[in-house]
């Protein structure tokens, strides 16, 4: 074995044990744990049952109402819901129906063990335009909202946490048609918005709202009656936390 391959294996190997007794109860790392404890006498740590009865200390069950250990590590999930999705035009007031589309796709971070975390997605938006007499016009963009997340609530897994949602959400245009017609050249490949909501995490499952104003005008001027429009949309969104 090559001095590096030895190298790397103590390394894996001190990392691993170091990892073991981290994971293991305050109280069964050492046996004078246990004796300052007054769990164990002296004779109790002439063998191992000493570390039993320490993780059998430790083992106690949550408290009602939520407890358990705080959550840790990034979390990741999965949300979809439907789009309600309107236009604002300057020149045109009321010429937009509010029509259904859906949105879906993963996330990540948000903090659950802490009061205040930043929570990023990436989603699969499809909103919908149209009007009386005009075959709609279905707009598919790539979204991605960099979200501050304030945490109300247990912050355990196990619990139920209230949370609130703020912040930018960049559109990216993938497509654009009117029936089978593509359009896409008609419309600004980036929309920049503004986010807020809220929702609920029972466990690992959640619900929320969410409202998004856009702020640019996606439309290309074309010298058309309606030049400057922008998007407004509510989601409901189903998720699921993974970690």
């Amino acid at each position: 074995m090559s001095r590096l391959a030895r190298s790397v294996f103590l390394t894996a190997v001190l990392t691993a044990s170091a990892v073991v007794v981290a994971a293991l109860p305050a109280g069964a790392q050492t046996r004078e744990g246990l004796l300052l404890t007054g769990k164990a006498s002296v004779s109790d740590t002439g063998n191992t049952t000493f570390l039993t009865t320490g993780m059998v200390e430790q083992a106690t069950p949550p408290p009602p109402g939520g407890g358990g250990p705080r959550a840790e590590g990034l979390g990741i999930g999965a949300k979809i819901g439907p789009l309600f999705t309107s236009y604002d035009a300057a020149a045109c007031d009321g010429c937009f129906n509010t029509s259904t589309g859906w949105e879906g796709g993963i996330w990540f971070g948000g903090n659950r063990g802490g009061r205040v975390g930043v929570m990023g997605e990436i989603l699969y938006a499809q909103k919908k335009a149209e009007q009386a007499n005009i075959t709609g016009t279905t707009l598919q963009y790539l979204e991605i909202p960099i979200l501050l997340r304030i945490n109300i609530g247990s912050r355990s897994r196990n619990g139920i946490s209230v949370y609130g949602l703020a912040g930018p959400v960049f559109d990216i245009n993938l497509k654009a048609k009117q029936g089978n017609l593509d359009v896409k050249s008609n419309y600004e490949s980036l929309d920049l918005g503004v986010l807020f909501g809220g929702g609920i995490e029972i466990t690992r499952f959640l619900v929320e709202g969410r409202f998004n104003k856009g702020l640019r005008n996606v439309l290309k001027s074309g010298g058309g009656l309606i030049s400057d429009i922008k998007t407004q949309s509510f989601a409901v969104l189903f998720g699921v936390r993974f970690n």
